[in-house]
């Protein structure tokens, strides 16, 4: 009885065994950043005011802010909710004049006339104008943005003003939407048209500014100044 002998490995099996094929380095990937969403907020709020409504895009906004479009795409379905989103963070950062126990209608007004103005002079003062100009040619677009961002500021001053007309801080026939209209849609007007030697000029010019505002709308409703 011949002994049967084991089978003999080839060279090329052996070869396999004893060496592991060395795991291909692949290049560095896009990094991710601690800090997308802040990123951005930056970028869609920058590219918004430079190139509009119709110039704005998610991988636009990728690009601009340095981040990997599908960062992008995972947390935001489409432009829109994106600049809502950054809307929203530019507004939790943004100091609103609280009112004071005992503060005057005047200087609350002057107040939140200060706040306007700096705002619209401040690092995201372009997106804030097309704001109002966007909303108006797309209002299905920006219709959630328009009753957050642009309705809510002037609605809170409403309530404020209308609660003057009741304690008799203003007239009893004080149309408070006009009264509000006129000091919100100057400050914008002057910020658009004004055309000083630089911005910090505008800037320390505004407070003498806003304040002659306040007190020109007040005295034409009959308020005492």
């Amino acid at each position: 009885m011949t002994e049967q002998s084991a089978p003999v490995e080839s060279h090329a099996t052996a070869h396999a065994e004893n060496h592991t094929p060395t795991p291909v380095r692949r290049g560095p990937g896009r990094p991710r950043h601690a800090d997308t969403e802040e990123r951005a907020y930056r970028a869609v709020l920058e590219l918004f005011g430079h190139r509009g409504w119709a110039g704005l895009s998610l991988d636009g906004v990728a690009t601009h802010a340095g981040i990997g479009k599908s960062s992008i795409y995972l947390r935001w379905k489409d432009k829109r909710d994106l600049l809502l989103d950054a809307l929203r963070d530019l507004e939790n950062r943004y100091v609103n004049p609280e009112e004071t126990e005992g503060m005057s209608l005047r200087d609350y007004l002057v107040a939140h006339a200060k706040a306007r103005a700096n705002l619209y002079l401040g690092e995201h003062g372009p997106a804030i104008s097309h704001l109002y100009s966007a909303a108006l040619a797309n209002p299905e677009e920006f219709q959630e943005i328009r009753q957050e961002r642009i309705s809510k500021g002037v609605l809170s001053l409403e309530d404020r003003v209308d609660r003057a007309v009741r304690e008799g801080e203003l007239p009893k026939d004080t149309p408070t939407r006009q009264f509000l209209d006129a000091i919100e849609g100057a400050i914008l007007i002057h910020v658009l048209i004004s055309s000083p030697d630089t911005l910090e000029d505008l800037r320390a010019k505004t407070d003498d500014y806003v304040t002659t505002l306040v007190d020109m709308q007040l005295r034409g409703v009959g308020a005492s100044v």
